[in-house]
Parts: C-alpha cells; sequence; structure tokens
C-alpha cells in the first residue's frame, strides 16, 4: 500500500467516526469544525492576503494548536482548507508552520508520469501537499459515500455537487475513482516481516553515539539496513519527526516511503524521507527571505536550465561542459580508440 492510499483510509475512517458522533456531511464545514473541536484545534479564517497566512491559503501551527485559513467565499472550499490541515495535524508532529500555497480539490490519486507534475518528487513539501489535498477530499467526500449517493439516491454529479456546495470536478473525479477502481477496505497496513539483518548490517542498523558514514556497494543491502535502522530506532522509542532519511533517486525514496509505513504504519509523514535534491528544496523554501526569493520558489527541470543557459554560457568562457545544442556532435569527430581531455572524446 503507498501513502496515498493510506492517507485516504485514514479519512474515510476518520469521516465514519465523525458520523457515529453525530456529524453530518451535507454541511461540510460544520463538519470539520466538529473535528477541529475534538482535537482541541482553534481556527480562524482570514481575508485573502492577510499576514496571519503567511503568503499562503492556510496553514496548521503545531506549536499554537490553530489552523489559519483564508476566507475564500465559499464554505466547502473553506470546510476543505481546514479539512486539508486536520490532515496536517494527523500526519505532521514535525511543528512548524509551512503554509499551503494551493490546494486542488479535483487533483486525481494517480502519480504523473510526465510533464511538470513530476517536480513535486523533487520536494517533500510538494508531496506532503497532493496527500493533505486528497485526505481532505476523501475527509469531506469518501468514495463511500460517493457511491451511495450515486447509486442508492440517484443523485447525479451535479446534484451531488449542489448537495455540498462543492465544486462539479471535484465530485466527478471521486464518483470516477468509488466506481471504476476497486473498493477499498478500510484496514491499517499489514506489517511485512523485515529480512534479517546480516552481522555487518545489524551492526550499522544499531550504531549508537558518534556519527557513521557507512560504504556500500551495489546489492549489498543499503535499503534494507535502513529499514532495520527505523526499526530498531522505532523500538527505542525515537520520535518519528526526529529521523531524517536522505536518498539519491525518487525511485528509491519511493521504496523507503512504502517499507517504512508497512514496518511503522504510526509514523506515516512524521518521518521525513526524501532525496537530497528535495530536502535542499525544502531548506530554500524554509530560508527564502534570507535569500531573496520567492516564498516558493519553482525549481528548473533540464528543459527549462538549457533554455536559460543556451545563449549565457559562451561568455562564462568554460574550459569544460556538456554541448547544449547537440551533445552527440563531438562524438563524431572521436576516433575509435581515442580520448581528448580537451573535446570531451571518449576511448
Amino acid at each position: 500500500m503507498d501513502q496515498i492510499e493510506f492517507a485516504r483510509q485514514k479519512a474515510a475512517k476518520l469521516h465514519a467516526d465523525i458520523v457515529a458522533k453525530g456529524g453530518n456531511p451535507e454541511d461540510p464545514i460544520a463538519f470539520v469544525l466538529q473535528e477541529a473541536k475534538r482535537r482541541d484545534i482553534e481556527v480562524r479564517s482570514y481575508p485573502k492576503g492577510h499576514a496571519q497566512l503567511e503568503g499562503g491559503k492556510a496553514l496548521f501551527d503545531a506549536d499554537a494548536f490553530s489552523i489559519r485559513h483564508e476566507n475564500t467565499g465559499s464554505t466547502f472550499l473553506d470546510a476543505f482548507l481546514i479539512a486539508h490541515e486536520i490532515g496536517h495535524a494527523e500526519f505532521d508532529s514535525i511543528g512548524n508552520a509551512s503554509p499551503a500555497m494551493e490546494i486542488d480539490p479535483a487533483r486525481s490519486a494517480d502519480p504523473s508520469a510526465t510533464g511538470a507534475e513530476r517536480l513535486v518528487d523533487y520536494s517533500h513539501k510538494g508531496r506532503q501537499e497532493v496527500l493533505m489535498d486528497l485526505f481532505a477530499r476523501e475527509l469531506l467526500f469518501p468514495r463511500s459515500l460517493a457511491k451511495k449517493w450515486y447509486l442508492d439516491e440517484r443523485l447525479s454529479a451535479k446534484q451531488i455537487a449542489e448537495r455540498l456546495g462543492a465544486p462539479y470536478n471535484m465530485v466527478a473525479v471521486q464518483l470516477f475513482d468509488a466506481l471504476l477502481l476497486p473498493e477499498v477496505e478500510l484496514v491499517s497496513p499489514k506489517l511485512s516481516k523485515p529480512k534479517l539483518l546480516n552481522c555487518e548490517q545489524k551492526k550499522a542498523a544499531m550504531h549508537t553515539g558518534s556519527a557513521l558514514l557507512l560504504r556500500a556497494g551495489p546489492g549489498t543491502g543499503k535499503t534494507q539496513t535502513l529499514i532495520g535502522r527505523l526499526e530498531y530506532l522505532r523500538d527505542k522509542g525515537v520520535d518519528p519527526a526526529s529521523i531524517l532519511v536522505l536518498t539519491f533517486s525518487n525511485k528509491a525514496a519511493g521504496e523507503l516511503s512504502e517499507r517504512a509505513l508497512a514496518l511503522w504504519p504510526e509514523a506515516a509523514g512524521a518521518i521525513w524521507i526524501g532525496t537530497f535534491h528535495s530536502f535542499g528544496l525544502d531548506l530554500v523554501r524554509r530560508f527564502h527571505d534570507s535569500l531573496d526569493l520567492p516564498i516558493d520558489p519553482t525549481p528548473l527541470d533540464t528543459t527549462d536550465a538549457i533554455a536559460l543557459l543556451e545563449n549565457e554560457f559562451v561568455r562564462l568562457s568554460l574550459s569544460h561542459f556538456k554541448d547544449l545544442w547537440d551533445p552527440t556532435e563531438k562524438l563524431k569527430d572521436c576516433p575509435p580508440s581515442a580520448f581528448n581531455r580537451q573535446t570531451g572524446c571518449i576511448k
């Protein structure tokens, strides 16, 4: 089970609990305020652009135990913002307020493989915001309720949107998920039995005290050792919010996240697992004012970076660089068995 499905299951379970305590899903704002009150979270609404929103639309301040959100003019969108931040209260225990810059109630649950959305993989914060949007939608309008209203009460997507005061596209997306995808059981992720560590892996996983630099080649069980380390920290009662796991690739970060979720489901969202790139980007966002950058700077992908450098790199007097116009051009001039450090030819 991935983090997205786990978050949606948690939200659906929470929705059922609120309904059992008298909550009315047809009144979204009262529904989420009831849950905020149960958690002793203060909720305050502010005009768009207010200083308390710190340039965003909403934020959960764990230190003050409060949710501050923009007054959108729509009770449903206000409820969605509150639900989004309740998600942060549910999953994040880091304690630093970081505003949600944008929300998307109709966000797809399927990960994007191409285009600009792919850049979100470089940002832990970006991934968390995706999770929280999906959590909020499931909390306010779970797939089980979508199926019930559509099949049992014969309500159309338009009628459901009117009943909730919600955007039509959000209702349509949730109906597609509920009707066309397999039904999701509300169960906790099964704990997979971790593989036994060998002596060297176990020694590394249980290391304490000074910092440890471990050199390990391909196929030596680096991921397995890291999971063993997480298991050790869990058993020692370490706060998951104090754990930082960095990798070089999104693939490795995703694998670690899924395995950590199965091993330690209570820590979902609290352990910071991501790439060095994402960690750096989060630092830039956190200290953007010291760097004279906007509050949510956009990272460049390879295409954007090349476009900026294409007309500038000549004046930089570089001796060694990758050919931005045609990386294969210099290969044509290389003798089959030659290597030239000046032209970059390969032996």
